[in-house]
């Protein structure tokens, strides 16, 4: 909810429409004030030039009368004046003599003849002729000395209606309200048509981004980008560009992924057959044996032993490698006995090697664990350090299970792991395979280990060697009852 009121979360379809509102606010404020200034000026200018025409007009008509104070013909001169001013809408006119006291008005009523008027220091403090007007307000008023040399004889306060003008300004300032918020809105939501319609391609990639990121990369439609010129254009080709090198990256990997599998097979096979192949020779003689000699019941005896060996170490050979390398169509449990067949599946090309391989198996029962891909990465190893190691050294392998996991231990007592090679089981290099082929095998491991989201860890012990710790996190919270 915070992340929602953070100005700097919020998507650029809706920050630049309201900066453009924003903007036009701020500029139609700007624009109003002046507008409105200019409008005032104007009605004060005009209406104080009409003030003065009425003044004059008024002043030297009833300067006389004041003189000798004659109230009927300072009222009639007010009279003719108002008349004569209806555009001007006098609203009322008194005046008075130099003392402050009313000679004539054009309400009698409320001013009295002889009544003072309480401004008049003011009105005699002030210049010959005073005016007051304010904006929006319904009257404004002005002052008039009559003077004659040497002193002042009396005084014409007006006031005028305005409301006229207030109603003008009122009309003005709804105007520009009116205005001004249309074209803001007007401008605002062709501010976000704008954006929108240019974020469209950004959103397009950006989907295809996240759906390579969570899953593949799928090219853009070859129609969305036939559509899109300039800029985007070259971005989405190149995009697609970049996603067909991916899926050749990714094939020629699955390629060489297939070859390198087939290439261990073919080694494999080449050792099972010599293998299979050294009792055979005894296994005829046995045969031999028993056609000469199988009367005796001795001879019979032995012969019969020695064919019972040779066979059941045929088939344990046999079986443990189409456990290993058959295709499970449903995923089996990772058990005791794999590591089991994997001594037995090592023991032909350690034997060729002269090298001895020590197991040490510390599970019981099955775990949570696809015991393919765990067999497979293990047997990677197992070749690996069987090949670096020198003739008549030792390799140990142990398994166990140690807090929720699956924990296997390989030392061999070879020159050591190159350090591109660790890099590769560790992660640290591109997930791919060298060029030449190198590396494919451990690289095959690495993707195993990743995707049961296992980790593997590289130790070069002073006496030589390398050590190699792997750990698989198990499928379920507890390892799985003893099924044995």
């Amino acid at each position: 909810m915070l992340s929602r009121l953070n100005p700097r979360s919020w998507p650029i379809t809706v920050k630049v429409p309201l900066a453009v509102a924003v903007l036009m606010i701020l500029v139609a404020l700007l624009l109003s004030e002046r507008v409105l200034a200019g409008l005032t000026e104007t009605q004060a200018r005009h209406l104080r030039d009409l003030a003065q025409s009425y003044l004059d007009g008024l002043s030297s008509a009833v300067g006389p009368s004041i003189l000798r104070e004659d109230t009927w013909e300072v009222f009639d001169a007010i009279e003719r004046a108002q008349e004569l001013n209806k555009s001007l809408r006098p609203f009322e006119t008194v005046v008075t003599n130099a003392d402050g006291q009313v000679i004539a008005a054009s309400n009698p009523r409320q001013h009295p003849i002889g009544s003072p008027l309480g401004n008049r220091q003011q009105a005699l403090s002030s210049p010959d002729q005073s005016f007051s007007f304010e904006a929006g307000a319904d009257t404004a008023s002005a002052v008039r000395k009559l003077s004659y040399p040497g002193r002042t004889v009396g005084l014409i306060h007006a006031v005028f209606d305005t409301r006229h003008l207030a109603a003008e300004r009122r009309n003005v300032i709804l105007a520009l309200i009116t205005t001004n918020g249309a074209l803001t809105l007007l401008l605002a939501a062709a501010g976000w048509i704008l954006v929108a319609r240019m974020m469209r391609p950004v959103r397009v990639l950006t989907d295809h981004l996240g759906l390579a990121r969570d899953t593949s990369a799928v090219p853009i439609a070859s129609n969305i980008v036939a559509r899109q010129r300039g800029e985007f254009g070259q971005l989405f080709r190149a995009y697609n560009a970049l996603v067909h090198s991916m899926e050749e990256h990714d094939a020629l990997v699955k390629k060489l992924a297939e070859e390198e599998r087939l290439g261990s097979l073919g080694r494999l096979a080449s050792a099972l057959a010599h293998e299979i192949n050294n009792p055979l020779g005894g296994l005829f003689n046995a045969l031999a044996t028993l056609k000469s000699h199988g009367h005796l019941a001795h001879v019979r005896t032995n012969a019969i032993g020695l064919l019972d060996r040779g066979l059941l170490g045929i088939r344990d050979v046999v079986r443990t490698t189409l456990a290993v390398y058959r295709t499970e169509r449903i995923a089996r449990d990772f058990a005791a006995t794999d590591i089991n067949d994997l001594q037995l599946l090592i023991a032909p090309e350690a034997r060729r090697k002269s090298v001895t391989v020590v197991v040490a198996n510390g599970i019981h029962g099955t775990i949570g664990l696809s015991s393919t891909p765990v067999r497979q990465a293990i047997l990677n190893l197992l070749l690996n350090a069987v090949a670096a190691s020198p003739d008549g050294a030792e390799v140990a392998l142990s398994a166990e299970t140690l807090g929720g996991a699956l924990s296997i231990t390989v030392a061999d007592r070879g020159p050591g792991l190159p350090e591109f090679a660790a890099e590769i089981l560790c992660g640290s290099l591109p997930a791919a395979p060298w060029r030449d082929g190198g590396g494919l095998g451990l690289w095959t491991t690495r993707r195993v280990i990743t995707e049961l989201g296992g980790r593997i860890d590289v130790e070069r012990p002073p006496s030589g060697g390398t050590v190699l710790h792997l750990i698989f996190p198990f499928k379920g919270a507890e390892e799985l009852p003893h099924v044995a």
